[in-house]
C-alpha cells in the first residue's frame, strides 16, 4: 500500500511538472536560487509564415524578442557566483576564524584544497542545469528569429547573432554560428555593428576563426568609417600601440578625438553641469585578494568592501541617520547620489536623507541653527550646496530654480566651492537671474581657489584668451584630480598645437600629450560604448564565457581594466584545466562532447568537460589561447596595471605562450620591481641572482631584493626569511669552494657603490622633493560627478631601487645588523644539527 502510494505521488508530480514543461505557462522554480520566472507564452503567436510581407516578419521578431526579454528580466536575480570567484570567496571566509598572522597560511592551504578536489565544478553544473530549465516559450522564441533569420531578415540576423555570440536567454554560446550570421549579415548591408564583431573574431582568432590582422584592421576601419564608437578606439589603441599597424601617434589622434568629441557631446546633452559619469570600473584582482590570490606591494589592490561588510556599513549607517546622526545621513546622501556598485545611483533616496540633514541644521528660514559646532557647519554648508544643486538639475524632484538660487546662496556664503561653481553657471547662462558674465568669472575664481575641479575648468574657459597661461595651470589641475572636462579642453589644445607645429620639434610630443587626454575621455566617459558592464553582469551570474569575451572586446579597445581582467579569467580558465584538459580534449576531438558541451544526445554535459569545453572553446586550440592571455598581460603591463609586469615575466620564465627566455622574464621582473615596487617581483629577481638564472650571479644583489621584498610585502616575510638563510648558506659554501663571492663579507657591509650608481644617486637627490612627490601613486578611488581616477597622472612608484647612503648608527643599519647575525646564527644551527662530529 506504501509503495502504491509513492507510485501516485511520484506519478502526479512527474505529470505537473510535464506540463509546466512543456506549455511554458505555469510557474518554473529553480532548485537552486528559488525564484519564479513566470513566462506565458501562446504558441500561436510564434507561428511563421514564410512567405510574409516584410511588416509581418517584424512583428513576429518583435513578439519573440518581447518574451525573450521577459524571461530575461524574470530570471535577472539568477546569480551564480563565478568559479575564480566562489574559490577564492570560499578560503577567505575559512580564513577570517584564524589569527592573522596565520590566515594567509589558511587560505593558500584551501586554494590547494579547492584545485585538488574539484569544488568549484559544482558552480558550472548547476549554470549547465539551469541552461536545461530554459522554458519551452523561450525555445520557441529563438527558433522564431532563427527562421526569419534564414530568410535574410536583417535584425533577426543580428538578434540571432548576439544570442549565438554571447549564449543569452540560457542558450550555448556558438562562435562559429555567430561568426557565420555576423558574416552575413555585413555583406547583405554594412551593418557596422557586424563588420566590427567580423573585426574582433580576426583580431583575437575567436573560435575556429584563424587570426588575421589585415581582415580585423580591414572590417574595423569599414565599421570606424560609419563612425561606430567602439571600431573607433579600437583603431585607435592599435594605431597608439602599434597592434598589427605601424605605431602612429596622428591616426590615434583622429580616432580618438572622433571618441571624446561624441563622449562630451552626449556629457553636454545632460541636466545643467552635464551628466554624472559612469560606475568606476572594478578590477577582478581588487575582489579576489589580487592576481596572484595575496598582495604582492603597495599598489597590487585597491581597498575595496565586499558586499557582506558593504551591507553591513549600510544598515550601522541607516540606523544611525534614524536616530539623528548628522554625519550618518550625510555619508547616505553621498552613497545613494553618487552610486556604489552594490547601491545604484537613487537620486529619491539622497534626496530623503539629505532633507533630513537639513531639517536638522537649518531653521525653515534658511539660517544656521543655534549651538551648532564646527563639523556641523561644515556638513550644513555641504548640505546647502547639494540640496541646491538637486534643485537645479532637477534630481529626485521636479526642477526648482528658485529654490537653487537660494540655496546656492546660503552654501556659498558659508565659502562652499561648489555652491559658488552652480552659482557661477546660474549667472553664466542668465537662470533665475539677469546674465553676468564677470559676476560668473569671480564666482568661477572663487570655486577655483577653493580646487573645485569644475570651477578651475570654468575659470580656465572663461579666461584662456585675455590669460592662457593661468588657464592651462587651472586645467592641468583639475585634469589631476580627473575632471573630464578639463581633459577634453587640454587634449583639444595640445592638438591644435600639434596640427598646427607639425613636423616641427615638439609636435609628437604635443601630439602624445593630446592622445593621453582623449583616450582618458574616451574611456571614463564611455556611456554610449562601453562593454564593461554587461561583462560585469556576466561575471557575477557566473557566465565566465560571456564575461570573458566582453573583457576581451574592452581589451582591444584599450581598457587596460579590460585587458587586466580578461588575462586574469584566461589564465585562471588555463590554471584549472590543465590537469583535466586533456581528457576533455579528447572527449571533444572524438566527437563525444562538441565545442559547446554537449554530447551526442544534445544534452549538456556536467562536471569538468562543461567546464573545460565552454572556456577552451573561445579559442581554437590551447596555444591560441595561453597566446593571447599573454597579449593581455603585456598590454595590461604597459597600461601600469598591479601585477600585470609579473604576470608577463612568469610566461617568458615559463614559456607559456612564447618562446622560454629567462632573460626577458628578468627584464620583466626587473620593470616591476622598480616601477611598481612589487614585492613578489624583487623575490623572483633575488632568486634569479643567487642561482644565476637569465642574469649574472650576484650574491650581493640577491641579497639586496631579497631585502626589499621584505621592506614592502609584509605577507611575503617568511618566504624571503628562508631565501635569505639559504642565501647564507650558499654564499658560505662557494666562498669554502674558492668561487668568486665578491670583497666584502656579505651580510656585515653594503655591496661597494660604483662611480655610475654614486652620480645617479646626486643625480636623483638634486631633483628635490618635488620629484619625490611625483614618484607616489594615488590609488584611491574616487565617484564623483564628473571625477575619474587618472591612471596617465601616476608616476613611476614610490619607492627607490637604488642604495640611500645612510649614517653608521642609523637604526636602519642596527636593524639589519641584528637580521644579519640571526641568518649566521641560524646556518650555524643548522651545521650543528646535520654535520657529523667525532
Amino acid at each position: 500500500m506504501r509503495i502504491s502510494l509513492s507510485l501516485v505521488v511520484w506519478t502526479l508530480a512527474l505529470g505537473i511538472a510535464a506540463l509546466d514543461t512543456d506549455h511554458g505557462a505555469g510557474v518554473r522554480r529553480d532548485s537552486d536560487t528559488g525564484h519564479a520566472a513566470k513566462i506565458r507564452i501562446q504558441e500561436s503567436e510564434h507561428t511563421l509564415d514564410i512567405h510574409s510581407p516584410i511588416d509581418n516578419r517584424q512583428a513576429s521578431l518583435d513578439k519573440a524578442l518581447k518574451v525573450l526579454q521577459q524571461y530575461q528580466q524574470s530570471s535577472k536575480n539568477y546569480n551564480i557566483p563565478g568559479r575564480y570567484e566562489s574559490q577564492l570567496k570560499a578560503y577567505r571566509d575559512i580564513s577570517t576564524f584564524f589569527p592573522k598572522v596565520a590566515r594567509q597560511y589558511v587560505q593558500g592551504a584551501a586554494r590547494v584544497f579547492s584545485s585538488v578536489f574539484g569544488l568549484t565544478d559544482r558552480t558550472e553544473a548547476r549554470y549547465a542545469s539551469h541552461r536545461n530549465l530554459q522554458p519551452k516559450g523561450v525555445k520557441q522564441a529563438i527558433q522564431t528569429v532563427r527562421k526569419l533569420a534564414e530568410r535574410g531578415h536583417e535584425e533577426s540576423l543580428f538578434a540571432l547573432a548576439e544570442i549565438e555570440m554571447y549564449g543569452k536567454f540560457g542558450s550555448a554560446m556558438e562562435l562559429d554560428l555567430a561568426f557565420k550570421h555576423y558574416q552575413q549579415l555585413a555583406d547583405i548591408s554594412g551593418n557596422a555593428t557586424a563588420q566590427y564583431m567580423l573585426g574582433l573574431f580576426y583580431a583575437v582568432g575567436l573560435g575556429s576563426t584563424e587570426q588575421q590582422n589585415s581582415m580585423s584592421l580591414l572590417y574595423t576601419t569599414l565599421s570606424a568609417i560609419q563612425g561606430y564608437i567602439p571600431a573607433e578606439a579600437t583603431l585607435a589603441f592599435k594605431h597608439l600601440s602599434g597592434i598589427g599597424v605601424p605605431v602612429s601617434c596622428n591616426k590615434a589622434l583622429g580616432y580618438y578625438q572622433s571618441v571624446a568629441r561624441k563622449a562630451i557631446q552626449y556629457y553636454n546633452s545632460g541636466p545643467v553641469m552635464g551628466r554624472h559619469m559612469p560606475n568606476y570600473r572594478a578590477r577582478l584582482s581588487d575582489d579576489n585578494g589580487g592576481a596572484y590570490g595575496v598582495r604582492t606591494g603597495p599598489y597590487s589592490i585597491h581597498k575595496v568592501v565586499d558586499r557582506k561588510s558593504f551591507d553591513e556599513l549600510l544598515l550601522y549607517h541607516q540606523q544611525n541617520a534614524l536616530k539623528g546622526d548628522v554625519k550618518a545621513s550625510m555619508t547616505l546622501v553621498d552613497l545613494f547620489y553618487h552610486g556604489h556598485r552594490f547601491a545604484p545611483r537613487n537620486f529619491a533616496l539622497a534626496l530623503k536623507y539629505l532633507r533630513q540633514v537639513k531639517t536638522h541644521l537649518f531653521t525653515q528660514q534658511g539660517e544656521l541653527r543655534k549651538g551648532l559646532v564646527q563639523s556641523e557647519v561644515n556638513t550644513g554648508a555641504q548640505a546647502a550646496g547639494m540640496y541646491g544643486i538637486m534643485c537645479l538639475r532637477g534630481e529626485g524632484q521636479p526642477v526648482d530654480t528658485a529654490a537653487a538660487l537660494k540655496w546656492l546662496n546660503i552654501g556659498a556664503k558659508m565659502g562652499h566651492g561648489v555652491s559658488y561653481n552652480a552659482l557661477g553657471v546660474m549667472y553664466q547662462a542668465g537662470i533665475e537671474v539677469p546674465p553676468n558674465r564677470e559676476r560668473a568669472i569671480e564666482l568661477f575664481k572663487l570655486a577655483a581657489e577653493r580646487r573645485h575641479q569644475g570651477g578651475q575648468v570654468n575659470f580656465a574657459l572663461a579666461i584662456i584668451d585675455a590669460m592662457p597661461d593661468i588657464a592651462h595651470e587651472n586645467l592641468r589641475k583639475a585634469a589631476e584630480k580627473g575632471h573630464i572636462l578639463a581633459h577634453y579642453h587640454l587634449a583639444e589644445l595640445y592638438s591644435g598645437v600639434a596640427e598646427l607645429f607639425s613636423g616641427a620639434t615638439g609636435a609628437e610630443m604635443q601630439c602624445r600629450m593630446a592622445v593621453a587626454s582623449y583616450k582618458f575621455v574616451a574611456e571614463y566617459g564611455d556611456w554610449l560604448h562601453s562593454p564593461i558592464p554587461s561583462a560585469a553582469t556576466a561575471y557575477q551570474q557566473g557566465r565566465l564565457d560571456a564575461a570573458t569575451l566582453g573583457y576581451m572586446q574592452a581589451a582591444e579597445m584599450g581598457y587596460g581594466v579590460g585587458q587586466l581582467n580578461a588575462a586574469q579569467l584566461l589564465e585562471t580558465a588555463a590554471r584549472r584545466n590543465a590537469k583535466s584538459g586533456a581528457e576533455t580534449a579528447g572527449q571533444i576531438g572524438n566527437g563525444n562532447v562538441d565545442a559547446a558541451g554537449r554530447n551526442a544526445k544534445g544534452n549538456v554535459e556536467d562536471g569538468q568537460a562543461t567546464a573545460v569545453a565552454s572556456l577552451w572553446s573561445l579559442f581554437k586550440t590551447r596555444e591560441a589561447h595561453v597566446r593571447q592571455t599573454l597579449a593581455y598581460w603585456t598590454r595590461a603591463a604597459n597600461q601600469d596595471m598591479p601585477d600585470a609586469r609579473v604576470k608577463q615575466g612568469d610566461h617568458y620564465f615559463y614559456g607559456l605562450g612564447v618562446e622560454q627566455s629567462s632573460e626577458k622574464a628578468a627584464a620583466a621582473y626587473t620593470i616591476a620591481a622598480e616601477v611598481d615596487a612589487n614585492g613578489l617581483a624583487m623575490w623572483n629577481l633575488g632568486w634569479m641572482y643567487e642561482h644565476g638564472i637569465g642574469v649574472q650571479r650576484d650574491f650581493f644583489l640577491a641579497k639586496r631584493w631579497y631585502d626589499k621584498s621584505i621592506e614592502v610585502n609584509d605577507g611575503g616575510k617568511l618566504a624571503n626569511y628562508a631565501s635569505l638563510a639559504r642565501l647564507c648558506v650558499k654564499y658560505v659554501w662557494a666562498w669554502l669552494s674558492g668561487d668568486d663571492v665578491g670583497e666584502s663579507p656579505l651580510f656585515f657591509a653594503p655591496r661597494p657603490v660604483t662611480q655610475e650608481e654614486e652620480e645617479r644617486a646626486q643625480a636623483e637627490a638634486g631633483a628635490g622633493a618635488d620629484g619625490r612627490e611625483g614618484q607616489v601613486r594615488n590609488i584611491n578611488h574616487y565617484e564623483g560627478d564628473n571625477y575619474v581616477p587618472d591612471d596617465w597622472e601616476h608616476g613611476a612608484g614610490a619607492l627607490d631601487t637604488e642604495d640611500m647612503d645612510v649614517d653608521e648608527e642609523s637604526p636602519e643599519e642596527d636593524e639589519s645588523l641584528s637580521g644579519n647575525l640571526f641568518f649566521i646564527a641560524l646556518f650555524l644551527a643548522a651545521g650543528w644539527m646535520f654535520l657529523p662530529f667525532r
